[in-house]
C-alpha cells in the first residue's frame, strides 16, 4: 500500500474524468471539472471497465488486503462525498451531483451521444433508475454479473458492473446469524478479488479497469472496537486504476 499513488478528489469530479480519459469534451457549465493528475495518467486509453463493489472503501482496501487489488493497482482516489451509501454514489457519478434536472446530464447517454458504447450491469431496480437509454443487461446475483462482464469488458467502450450481494446475504444470514457482518465483507471482497483477476487477464491492451467502492445501501452497525472503529467510521470511496 505505501507504494501506491494516492490522489485525492471529489465524487462529483468523476464523471468529468471519464470523459477527459476518452477524449471527450465535458459540459463545463454543468459538471465539475475532472481529477487532472487521473486524467495526465491515462488519457488516451481505448475502453474503460469499471467495477462498483458496496461495503468498499478505504478502510477496506487497507484492513482486508485484497490481493489483485493491491499489487497491481497504480493509483488510488480517494473520493470525498457528503453521501458515500450505494444510491447517492451512482447518482453522483451519473449526473455529476445531487440535481438531475435543469442541467439534463447524465453520463452514460452523454458518451453514447459522443459516440462511444456503453453498458450496464447491475440489478433491475438501478437499472431502471439510471441507466437512460444505455445497453442494460439485469443480473440478480454477482456471480452472474461477472458471468456478463466476461462478454461486455472488450465489446464496449465503457462497460459498468455492479456488485452487491452483501445486502441480500447480509439480511439471510441475519436470520441465521452464521456470521458478522464483518466476516461477510471480507469474503465477498476477497472472491471479488478473484474474479477480476481473469477480467483483468481478457481485457484487451490499453484499458483501464477501474475499482470503486462505496459504503452499501445503508449504515450499517458493525462489531469492530477501539481504533479499527474510528478507522472505518472515517473511511471514504475509494476508485483504483489498473492499466492493461
Amino acid at each position: 500500500m505505501s507504494e501506491l499513488k494516492t490522489l485525492k478528489g471529489y465524487l462529483s469530479q468523476v464523471p468529468a474524468t471519464l470523459l477527459e480519459l476518452f477524449g471527450i469534451s465535458y459540459p463545463t457549465d454543468i459538471i465539475p471539472k475532472p481529477v487532472e493528475s487521473i486524467v495526465n495518467m491515462y488519457k488516451g486509453i481505448e475502453r474503460i471497465s469499471i467495477n462498483l463493489l458496496d461495503n468498499f472503501g478505504l478502510f477496506e482496501i487497507t484492513y482486508f488486503k485484497p490481493s489483485f487489488m493491491i499489487t497491481n493497482s497504480e493509483a488510488m482516489l480517494l473520493l470525498s462525498t457528503k453521501n458515500p451509501y450505494t444510491l447517492g454514489v451512482l447518482h453522483q457519478i451519473m449526473y455529476g451531483g445531487f440535481q438531475v434536472e435543469p442541467n439534463g446530464f447524465h453520463l452514460l447517454k452523454y458518451m453514447n451521444n459522443n459516440g462511444k458504447k456503453t453498458c450496464f450491469v447491475a440489478r433491475q431496480k438501478d437499472l431502471e433508475r439510471y441507466a437512460e437509454g444505455t445497453t442494460s443487461i439485469p443480473k440478480e446475483t454477482d456471480m452472474a454479473t461477472w458471468i456478463e462482464s466476461a462478454k461486455a469488458i472488450n465489446k464496449y467502450d465503457l462497460s459498468w458492473m455492479h456488485y452487491l450481494d452483501f445486502e441480500n446475504l447480509h439480511k439471510q444470514q441475519q436470520r441465521l446469524r452464521q456470521q458478522t457482518p464483518e466476516d461477510l465483507i471480507e469474503k465477498l471482497i476477497n472472491r471479488t478479488d478473484k474474479w477480476l483477476i481473469s477480467n483483468y487477464k481478457q481485457l484487451r491492451q490499453n484499458s483501464l479497469m477501474i475499482i470503486m467502492g462505496d459504503h452499501g445501501r445503508s449504515k450499517m452497525n458493525f462489531e469492530y472496537s477501539g481504533k479499527i472503529a474510528q478507522w472505518r467510521e472515517a473511511s471514504v470511496p475509494i476508485a483504483i486504476f489498473l492499466r492493461k
